[in-house]
């Protein structure tokens, strides 16, 4: 009967089905664990995704607000300005009249 390395054929056949199930089933797990570990970091990746976006909407609504503000706070430092420039005036004017006043006063 023909035999390599002391196995027989009928041996050498059962090694190499024994070995084809056994590597058979390390690669269905393997590809389990594959799937199984992929699955959950493409839902861990996809609501990372959802994280990020939602905060890019909320920078975009802080900066619109800024914005607004900035745009507020100029306006309101025009207008204080304007007041400012209008109480001197009206400073002025009392002052031109408490003189004219006190004046006419000394005049009596």
């Amino acid at each position: 009967m023909h035999s390599i390395a002391g196995y027989s054929w009928d041996e050498l056949l059962a090694i190499v089905t024994i070995f084809s199930i056994v590597g058979g089933f390390l690669i269905w797990l393997l590809n389990l664990a594959i799937k199984n570990g992929t699955e959950k970091l493409s839902n861990v990746v996809q609501d990372l995704i959802v994280k990020i976006d939602n905060l890019s909407h909320t920078m975009d609504s802080i900066e619109s607000t800024a914005n607004r503000t900035v745009d507020r706070v100029d306006s309101l430092e025009e207008r204080f300005e304007e007041h400012i420039g209008e109480a001197k005036v009206r400073n002025q004017k009392i002052k031109a009249l408490e003189h004219e006043v006190f004046e006419r006063g000394k005049d009596k």
